[in-house]
């Protein structure tokens, strides 16, 4: 995936984890983008009220090697159609009002969610999924851990796995994740989901498992957050959260897009196996229909 198009989803993400003089810049430039193209360094200092030298820091921070380059970027992605603004207004709503109809609402949240399922896709590294499914094919056991919405992510990956024939734990007490976090060993895999990369049971239960010498992946939204201290693999969401919903919704969509991904990738990689364990845990549970 071209820089250009990713690097707004990139700010977005970096921008959690800023002091109060770089988000300023990152708050300006997703606001609207188009502004950086009519400003020099001093000015974009002046108006976040911040030096040039921190301009400069944010835009090593985002992987740059110059304000320039930051201006033509921006100036490709703000000059493409197909390309949207980075803007909260471009996402269609900040919440839903008393005066929404029902057909308002659902095309509300299908825009959302379908914004937030191709903004997941740019980030999504081939290269990082490889690693996970390998990483998760070679374990004898897999923890996966979550609280609050992330835990559906979590617990959807369980039953993913477990109907391949992986042995998995998941768990969203925190007491729980931490016990089975330190029987794992190097021979097994946990896989730490929160959408703020801040939730103290999964962070923490990430950590020991790591510790343990277990391998470790997290999924996320936000890069430099706590969680991905402990992660061998880190894969990236992308939401923005909203005042309605924070992270109730689209934060979840974007974990189980990725948890998908990885489970058809596990499948593929031992077709045969993989669908004799599904005819045969299908097979199981014909018993128990109607």
């Amino acid at each position: 995936m071209k820089e250009n198009e990713t690097l707004l989803l990139k700010i977005r993400g970096l921008t959690p984890s800023l002091n109060p003089a770089l988000r300023r810049i990152a708050d300006f430039i997703l606001i609207d983008p188009s502004k950086i193209k009519y400003l020099k360094i001093k000015d974009l200092a002046q108006v976040c009220d911040v030096s040039e030298s921190t301009v400069m820091r944010f835009v090593r921070t985002i992987g740059l090697d110059s304000f320039q380059d930051l201006k033509i970027i921006i100036t490709e992605i703000t000059t493409q159609q197909d390309i949207g603004k980075v803007r909260e207004e471009e996402y269609v709503y900040d919440d839903i009002s008393k005066k929404d109809s029902i057909n308002s609402i659902i095309n509300k949240i299908v825009h959302r969610n379908t914004k937030t399922l191709q903004d997941t896709k740019k980030l999504i590294s081939s290269r990082d999924i490889e690693r996970a499914v390998e990483a998760i094919t070679n374990a004898k056991k897999i923890d996966i851990y979550g609280a609050g919405g992330s835990f559906i992510a979590a617990e959807n990956a369980r039953l993913r796995f477990y109907r391949i024939g992986k042995q998995c734990f998941a768990s969203n007490d925190g007491n729980q994740q931490l016990v089975s976090a330190s029987l794992l060993t190097k021979d097994d895999i946990a896989i730490g989901i929160s959408n703020s990369g801040k939730t103290k049971s999964t962070v923490m239960a990430l950590k020991k498992a790591k510790e343990c010498g277990a391998k470790t992946i997290c999924i996320t939204n936000y890069d430099q957050s706590p969680i991905t201290e402990y992660a061998d693999i880190k894969l990236f969401s992308s939401t923005q959260d909203l005042a309605f919903f924070q992270e109730s919704m689209t934060s979840r969509v974007a974990q189980i897009l990725i948890v998908d991904i990885i489970y058809a990738a596990l499948a593929v990689k031992d077709f045969t196996t993989s669908v004799r364990m599904i005819e045969k845990s299908s097979e199981a549970l014909k018993s128990s229909f109607i």
